[in-house]
């Protein structure tokens, strides 16, 4: 019998544990669906997710699950998975929650962020700028951008519950900023929000930070009535 050879701690792999399998495979779906590689009650494949991620199956409805439980894919019994469809109740339900967390970030960033924090987002806001004018650059400019800003606002549950809230905003705000008006309208009220907390103003902070959310929700709630027809009807 042909004995090995013993094997050394550096030569040995270690394959992922399930758990980091499926978020890899959820975070991968994450980016997706933030990038808007899928639409609003498309069914989601998953002998083709399976090829195009080079996963197992069991992973890729381990990781779907996962998503489900955030609210950003629908399952249907019988039918497959979907990507979410937002109701109007929804959006509302959104944007009211997403004003008074965000509006509590702005005052905590403008009264405790340190130097080299307010350095970070005005950087990040200054490429936020520049991303408007090149729409591919946007998404991963605003998600910069709101990293260092929840990053010197130090509040680790708020920064959570706005997380979760981006991801299910994503159709929104590509709804929104879809509207050449609406696009100018943000980039003044990410203006003011700069030059708020950049003056340490905690209260004003606030209310630019509300503000830019509720005209973010009128405009959606607008264009939500004048696309009268629903995508639910994809999936119905």
């Amino acid at each position: 019998m042909i004995k090995k050879a013993p094997t050394s701690a550096a030569q040995v792999t270690h394959e992922p544990v399930p758990a980091q399998v499926r978020q890899q495979v959820a975070g991968a779906l994450r980016n997706s669906l933030e990038g808007g590689k899928f639409t609003p009650g498309e069914r989601l494949i998953e002998r083709d997710l399976c090829v195009q991620m080079g996963v197992s199956r069991p992973s890729l409805r381990e990781a779907l699950r996962e998503l489900e439980s955030e609210g950003l894919v629908t399952s249907i019994a019988n039918r497959g998975v979907f990507v979410s469809v937002l109701s109007v109740r929804d959006v509302r339900e959104i944007y009211e929650v997403r004003e008074q967390l965000e509006g509590l970030i702005a005052a905590r960033f403008a009264q405790f962020a340190s130097r080299t924090q307010l350095a970070r987002f005005e950087s990040a806001a200054h490429c936020l700028f520049d991303a408007y004018e090149c729409p591919e650059e946007l998404i991963s400019a605003r998600r910069d951008f709101y990293e260092a800003l929840w990053d010197g606002a130090d509040h680790d549950l708020a920064t959570s519950m706005l997380r979760g809230i981006q991801l299910r905003a994503n159709q929104l705000r590509r709804m929104t900023l879809a509207d050449p008006d609406r696009m100018q309208e943000s980039v003044l009220e990410t203006k003011e929000l700069v030059a708020a907390i950049r003056a340490r103003d905690p209260g004003a902070a606030a209310e630019v930070a509300k503000l830019h959310v509720r005209k973010a929700a009128t405009t959606a709630l607008r264009l939500m009535e004048r696309d009268a027809v629903s995508v639910h009807a994809r999936i119905a």
